[in-house]
């Protein structure tokens, strides 16, 4: 993935200090952002309805290089917006950039 260089080297530092690989980390903050969302979801539905909703854990990732892009290969929650969760990845990157 193409991060600004900035990012790339917190990512690098935050993932060093972990012991773990930058793709690791990534990997790691995709999910915690995904299992956050969902989580957020589960509760709305909730709040919506009295019925209570199951939520089937995530499958273990599978993380690799193709053709030089990071892939990670995994299964996302029904109810998963992409959109959503770029519009979330970006603001929070700005956020970043802004507190520098």
């Amino acid at each position: 993935m193409n991060f600004p260089l900035q990012i790339q080297r917190k990512i690098e530092k935050l993932a060093s200090s972990q012991g773990i690989s930058t793709e690791q980390f990534v990997l790691q903050a995709v999910t915690e952002k995904i299992h956050a969302l969902t989580q957020k979801k589960v509760e709305e539905d909730t709040e919506q309805n009295s019925d209570t909703t199951n939520v089937t854990p995530l499958n273990q990732a599978k993380v690799y290089r193709k053709e030089g892009i990071l892939v990670v290969d995994a299964e996302l929650p029904e109810n998963f917006d992409f959109n959503t969760f770029i519009d979330e990845l970006r603001e929070e990157r700005i956020r970043d950039q802004m507190a520098l």
